[in-house]
This record gives structure tokens, sequence and C-alpha cells, in this order.
């Protein structure tokens, strides 16, 4: 994948934690997108496999993308 914001060669992986992968507009003492409004699950926690979401890392200019539709868990 060519990055969007420099367009160079970006390599595919995964962002991955042992709770649940949220966007909140900002940062809230609990960590759970449905008591926040506008928040949104990019992967549920998943007790046996964590959470994980397919991301793509430019070195070049420090971006990730995600792609949350993936929802890998």
């Amino acid at each position: 994948m060519k990055c969007p914001y420099c367009n160079k060669s970006m390599e595919q992986g995964v962002i991955q934690s042992s709770q649940e992968i949220n966007w909140q507009q900002k940062k809230h003492l609990i960590n759970r997108s449905d008591m926040y409004e506008g928040a949104v699950c990019l992967s549920p926690r998943s007790f046996w496999k964590g959470s994980s979401v397919e991301a793509w890392l430019c070195r070049d200019c420090g971006k990730i993308v995600i792609d949350y539709s993936s929802g890998i868990e």
C-alpha cells in the first residue's frame, strides 16, 4: 500500500491490545466505546485472543492507516 501522505511504501501489520481498541474524540479513564457518544469500536475485546486491527505503517512520515472494517480478533 502507498502512504496517502507521502506516497511511499507502507508495511502491513496489526495493532493489538488485551483490551477493546477504540477511537474516541478524547482520552477517557475507562476505555469502552459503548460509554461515549461518537466513539467507534475498532476491535472488540476477546478474552482468549485479545483485540487486534489491521494497520499499515509508514516509517518515512510516521503515519499509521487503520482499516477497522477487518475487525481482526
